[in-house]
């Protein structure tokens, strides 16, 4: 075996037939309605673990709504315009 396939890849790629743009960068919602609204999330998963270990069942239910919360801020950023434009086909 005279190739090294972790270098250069099966040996029976055919790169020209692959489409590129089929399998562009989505861009995974990199925007300020997606950033603000998984920080909050992020803070409520905090706060509910805080809550759980403590075995505090109103802090940990509070965290449930901390985490709809940063749902409902994301949903209503991408509806005023700060989050990712539709792709057009």
């Amino acid at each position: 075996m005279s190739q090294s396939l972790a270098r250069n890849g099966a040996a029976d790629l055919d790169k020209s037939t692959i489409d590129y743009a089929a399998i562009a960068d989505p861009g995974h919602g990199n925007s300020v309605a997606g950033w603000t609204g998984v920080v909050i999330m992020l803070i409520g998963i905090t706060v509910g673990c805080v809550g759980f270990t403590i075995h505090n069942p109103t802090i940990t239910y509070i965290s449930i709504g901390i985490v709809a919360l940063g749902v409902v801020v994301g949903l209503i950023l991408r509806a005023v315009g700060l989050g990712n434009k539709p792709k057009k086909k």
